[in-house]
């Protein structure tokens, strides 16, 4: 089975503030609750190794999706509603991940921003869709 493990998790940075943040892992597994050990094994090595989860201090399983077969029509995982404006924030695609099977694509606007812009500075992104 495929699960879908989606995460939230406390952090200081290096000036001592605290944030929060969400990641989301994937895996194979016979079942939630060995997803459940290898998505915890998963997160302890990485933050051995990763610098960019170096202030994590907690992470709070939000929810595990188990999926036995991949859908023909895409599926949506993960909605999360905040109140006020979208706050700066920092995200990475794949932190760590050093398998040449898996890839990010970004959307070619924004990333080509981020690529003429220093990486630590906020950058709006430019609407995918609007209504």
């Amino acid at each position: 089975m495929l699960y879908i493990g989606h995460f939230s998790f406390d952090e200081v940075n290096v000036t001592e503030l605290a944030r929060h943040g969400y990641f989301t892992m994937v895996t194979t597994a016979t079942n939630a609750e060995k997803a459940v050990e290898a998505f915890k094994s998963t997160i302890k090595a990485h933050k051995d190794k990763d610098k960019t989860l170096d202030g994590m201090i907690a992470v709070y399983i939000e929810d595990i999706i188990e999926i036995p077969s991949l859908p023909e029509e895409p599926v949506i995982t993960r909605l999360q509603s905040s109140a006020g404006e979208f706050p700066e924030s920092i995200s990475h695609s794949l932190p760590g991940v050093e398998q040449d099977d898996i890839k990010a694509y970004g959307y070619a606007i924004d990333v080509l921003q981020i690529k003429t812009q220093p990486v630590h500075a906020y950058k709006e992104m430019t609407p995918f869709l609007r209504f």
